[in-house]
Order: structure tokens, then C-alpha cells, then sequence
């Protein structure tokens, strides 16, 4: 798979371009697509700065996060990135006139990421801007959002789905390994309360029994370890014998449009 370098840009660089770099590594991780991701804005305004509070909460209510720092696009961008993605309209004929200007090679495109739409189709996005309210920020998001979806499907690359497991039942216990049992002691302390708990303090005589059973326990503990040290390697379990077939498969473009359109 070739590594490619993504820049979005908008004008201040702390509404629209830092949610869309979010937007787009998080996808990047859930399609196990390792490209370089970045954002930036034409105007120095908010070097430095964090993105907008709207931004950052409406990427916190999708369980996304945002350790971007403010910065200006720089005439270098052109000869670093492989794609520039202009996030409206103004952004967007001010980079191709940069790129007429600076631009030392044709590698880097200049696109419009409302041009990435569904059926390869234009669509809109909603400007944002500080004064803007928060709705404005999250109907931007789901727009963002499957704008980067199809600008991934329109890079024809192979996408992995990986089907982890969800629970200790998918796990496959050795044969010579039973399934751990889980005390019922322990749920029946837990229902009680702290009242009980409290009437249930051990008398001398028992602290002395329980800690002899404890340093007992512990010799125990201590010679299964070695034991499990000098023994000889025992067979892998099932589950570990299939676990780099089965967790794994590449996906057609249209089973990987299909799991996209799930993310």
C-alpha cells in the first residue's frame, strides 16, 4: 500500500480543518490505512492556539479527540503533501492560485473535499466559523465525515476488516486448560452490605488460620510458576492457531463501501 500525506485547510485553521484531520485518523485506524494526516489555515490568526470549543465537543460527543495545534499553511506544504484538500469554495481557488505560483511538481492535488460525494457526485458542507453555534458544528461533522468516506473509495485501495473478539466467550480454552470458574463467594460478599461487612470482623484465632492458608497459597503459586519455567512448551491453543486467518480479511470496494458506510 503506498503512504500518502493529507492536508486540510481552511482559513484560520480551528473550525472545519482540524475536525476533518480527526474525522479522517480515526477512520484511517478502523480501515488499518496508515496515511499521514495534518490540517492547517491560510491566515496566521491562530497560530499556536487550540482548535475551536465547538469543534473540540462535537468530536468529544463521537468519542474523538483532537491534540491539534493551530498553524498557517506554508508555500513547503506543496512539496510535502501529496493531497491538499481545501475545506469550501474561497479556500479552495486561493490554493490553486498558490499552487500555479509555487507548486515544483504536479504529485500534489489541490481538491475540493465537497467534490467527494456519494456516486462521485458533489455535495455540500456547512461553513464553519467561531460566531457559529454548536449545530452548525455537528451537522458539519456528519457531512465531513462521509465526504472523507468517499475520498477514501475514490483511492481504489484494498481496506482491511479486522473482527476482534468481542467477549471471553469467543475465546477457545486449551484442551488441557478447563475454564477458569468463577467463585460464587466472591458475588456473594459483593451483595452484601457495609453494615454486614462490618459485623463480619475475624476474631485473632482466624487472621493467624488465614495467613497460614496465605503462605501456603503463595508456596503453591510459587512452584506452579516454575514448574510452568522448566517445563517444556505446550501446544498452542486453538484459538491462537486461527487468529491470524480468521481476524483479518481485505475487503472488495463494495464490501468496503459497505463497511464505511457502517463506520
Amino acid at each position: 500500500m503506498v503512504h500518502k500525506k493529507i492536508l486540510f485547510v481552511c482559513m484560520g485553521n480551528i473550525c472545519s480543518s482540524p475536525m476533518a484531520e480527526a474525522i479522517m485518523q480515526s477512520l484511517m485506524v478502523k480501515t488499518s490505512i496508515y496515511w499521514e494526516v495534518d490540517s492547517a489555515g491560510l491566515r496566521s490568526w491562530n497560530i499556536g492556539r487550540r482548535p475551536h470549543k465547538h469543534c473540540l465537543r462535537t468530536l468529544r460527543d463521537h468519542g474523538l479527540r483532537s491534540d491539534h495545534f493551530c498553524r498557517q499553511f506554508t508555500v513547503q506544504d506543496f512539496r510535502y503533501f501529496d493531497y491538499i484538500v481545501a475545506m469550501d469554495e474561497s479556500v479552495y481557488k486561493e490554493l490553486l492560485l498558490w499552487s500555479n505560483l509555487y507548486r515544483s511538481s504536479t504529485q500534489c492535488l489541490v481538491v475540493l473535499l465537497s467534490s467527494f460525494g456519494e456516486n462521485g457526485k458533489p455535495t455540500t458542507i456547512t461553513e464553519l466559523s467561531p460566531t457559529y453555534k454548536l449545530k452548525s458544528f455537528r451537522n458539519a461533522y456528519y457531512q465531513i465525515k462521509d465526504c472523507c468516506k468517499y475520498f477514501i473509495l475514490g483511492q481504489k485501495i484494498s481496506i482491511v476488516q479486522y473482527a476482534l473478539p468481542s467477549s471471553e466467550e469467543d475465546y477457545t480454552y486449551p484442551e488441557h486448560q478447563a475454564e477458569p470458574v468463577k467463585s460464587t463467594e466472591t458475588y456473594g460478599t459483593e451483595k452484601k452490605s457495609l453494615q454486614q461487612i462490618s459485623q463480619l470482623a475475624p476474631t485473632q484465632k482466624q487472621m493467624h488460620s488465614m495467613a497460614d492458608t496465605l503462605d501456603l497459597a503463595t508456596n503453591a503459586f510459587l512452584t506452579g510458576v516454575c514448574t510452568k519455567i522448566l517445563s517444556s512448551p505446550k501446544p498452542m491453543s486453538k484459538y491462537h492457531e486461527t487468529s491470524s486467518n480468521c481476524r483479518q480479511r481485505k475487503l472488495c470496494l463494495v464490501c468496503g463501501k459497505k463497511f464505511l458506510d457502517s463506520l
